[in-house]
């Protein structure tokens, strides 16, 4: 039996990310590119400005940007990944090789924000809704190159942005003989703040702010990425009894330490459940056809539903719009939950269950626990979920 780890779903301080783009030109690719890698300790975004515009500047941002997240990934320190980036980015100057800006930022859980920068502007810090410009604290001299870093540390209700040149220069020619400036973006963003606009909303402004102020149009290649921090909300799930059922009231009990909103997933996890807590399980709705797998009523859980046919009829609407969804259905109560939720920890029984081994599950499509728990868990992180898997 695998030990739950329950500080994974602890609240702590989450970093939402919200990006604004656009390319020089409507209907050109853009040059800049945005990536946020998650971890159980720390959010780490990336934005690289390809050099110039098009196709060749977007091919240099995605492969700066997704070369320093596998080295982070790899185990290297975000200096040591940066570094190594500005080694190839100095060849790249020299030769007919794609070339990228970039800044990186990661933000540890506890809020420590550690931020590189390289050809880029400098971030800007949100603390008690007013923004300041951050000045390089810290050069590092890579041979002729040279790489800055920003450390601050970031409550609920501060933030980061981060900007490519494409917002300090606008206006470039324009309004501005020196463009724009990351001083002159910071105004604008304490404007909007004053206004009393939230985090999330102001990359799109400061956006049509650079348009405005550039002609009607955008002088280059143009992102603005704000990385807040709020609490996190956890979302566990627990489906499928333990292999070895001597372990169901430790599972329990253990599950319903976690701190989070709590589901169960699967008929028999709910009656072991309701057996466990000494209350009963009712139907909260009755099924009426396939695509409405039963609810069910367990005082001291959040919310409670099939297993397998529910999280396999989840995975395959995951991405899909939720105006498209059914009001009265547990599959679309479900994606609602994994959607409203940061963190998702799952906890998966791996006692055998005969019914996945009827014939009409496979006709169906209907894949069992194991496959479609590990299908589902790599849909949430591509659209940003932390999620954490662990098997009794």
């Amino acid at each position: 039996m695998r030990v739950m780890k329950p500080s994974l779903s602890d609240p702590r301080k989450y970093m939402e990310v919200v990006e604004a783009q656009s390319a020089k030109r409507t209907g050109r690719v853009c040059g800049d590119y945005v990536v946020t890698e998650r971890s159980p300790e720390a959010t780490l975004t990336v934005v690289a400005d390809g050099i110039g515009t098009g196709i060749k500047a977007r091919v240099a941002a995605v492969m700066c940007a997704s070369r320093l997240v596998e080295l982070t990934r790899s185990g290297f320190t975000l200096r040591e990944a940066c570094s190594k980036i500005v080694h190839t980015m100095h060849e790249a100057r020299t030769k007919d090789i794609p070339f990228s800006a970039f800044s990186a930022c990661r933000v540890l859980n506890n809020g420590h924000a550690t931020i590189m920068a390289y050809e880029i502007p400098s971030p800007i810090l949100i603390n008690n809704r007013l923004a300041a410009y951050l000045p390089k604290q810290r050069f590092y001299p890579l041979g002729l190159e040279m790489i800055a870093e920003v450390n601050c540390m970031l409550n609920y209700g501060d933030g980061v942005f981060l900007v490519s040149d494409g917002v300090s220069q606008a206006g470039l020619g324009h309004q501005y003989r020196m463009g724009w400036s990351v001083q002159g973006a910071c105004d604008f963003i304490n404007g909007c703040l004053a206004q009393g606009y939230e985090l999330k909303m102001i990359p799109n402004k400061v956006l049509e702010k650079v348009k405005e102020i550039s002609g009607a149009t955008y002088g280059d290649d143009t992102t603005c990425v704000a990385i807040f921090c709020r609490e996190g909300k956890t979302l566990n799930i627990l489906t499928g009894p333990p292999a070895d059922k001597n372990n169901d009231k430790k599972i329990v009990e253990d599950f319903l330490s976690m701190k989070g909103t709590k589901v169960i997933c699967g008929s028999t996890t709910s009656e072991m459940v309701a057996k466990i807590l000494g209350v009963p399980i009712d139907m909260k709705t009755i099924p009426s056809a396939y695509h409405k797998p039963p609810s069910y009523e367990i005082k001291g859980i959040d919310y409670a539903t099939e297993g397998a046919i529910c999280l396999n009829q989840v995975h395959n609407i995951l991405e899909e719009n939720p105006d498209k969804l059914e009001t009265d259905s547990s599959v679309s109560d479900l994606y609602r939950l994994f959607h409203s939720a940061d963190t998702i920890n799952f906890v998966v029984g791996t006692a055998s269950n005969p019914g996945h081994e009827n014939i009409v599950f496979r006709q169906m499509g209907i894949f069992p626990r194991e496959v479609i728990v590990k299908l589902l868990a790599d849909k949430l992180k591509k659209i940003g979920k932390l999620v954490n898997l662990t098997y009794v």
